[in-house]
């Protein structure tokens, strides 16, 4: 049951009916392991650990239903440089606010960076919103600061001394 406040575990909620959720003030605790989490294979070195969530409802000065995710989760991402182990620790603080009209959608004026607007569904995956924001939270391109990285920009690891491309330059001088 969801109805009212409360907590409930990830066993007994993975599919809310989010205003509802909202305007109730109920509140979802609960791990994800990230073997659950499929959107993650290719970003991740290994897929041991979990993720630890608290998902609130409230609503907002302006009466709109909000959901408030707190989410942390130690990953082992691959460096895109070294393609060796990269620790990255999410501490995720995000408010997401639940709208019936599309026109609602654009960016309010006194939004920031922390909030996001969706459009309310009768049902929500609470699993799946958590995966997304795991997703959105990682680096589009992981990498080891440069100094810490097995590989040193123009250290030629992956390949000889020059470029790749130096090939086509020998071509093109070679005489006709």
């Amino acid at each position: 049951m969801i109805d009212g406040v409360h907590t409930v575990t990830s066993s007994e909620a993975r599919v809310i009916d989010p205003a509802r959720f909202a305007r109730a003030g109920s509140r979802a605790t609960g791990v994800l392991a990230l073997t659950q989490l499929r959107r993650l294979d290719d970003l991740l070195f290994d897929r041991e650990g979990a993720a630890s969530y608290t998902v609130e409802g409230y609503t907002s000065a302006k009466g709109q239903p909000v959901l408030r995710i707190s989410l942390t989760a130690d990953l082992a991402l691959r460096c895109q440089r070294c393609l060796d182990r990269l620790p990255l620790h999410l501490d995720v603080q995000r408010d997401v606010v639940l709208v019936t009209e599309a026109a609602d959608l654009d960016p309010l004026e006194d939004e920031d960076d922390d909030t996001d607007t969706i459009l309310s569904a009768g049902s929500l995956d609470l699993h799946d919103l958590l995966e997304q924001e795991i997703v959105l939270s990682v680096p589009m391109v992981p990498r080891h600061p440069e100094d810490a990285c097995s590989v040193q920009p123009g250290s030629g690891r992956m390949g000889a001394t020059s470029s790749p491309l130096s090939a086509l330059a020998g071509l093109k001088s070679q005489p006709k």
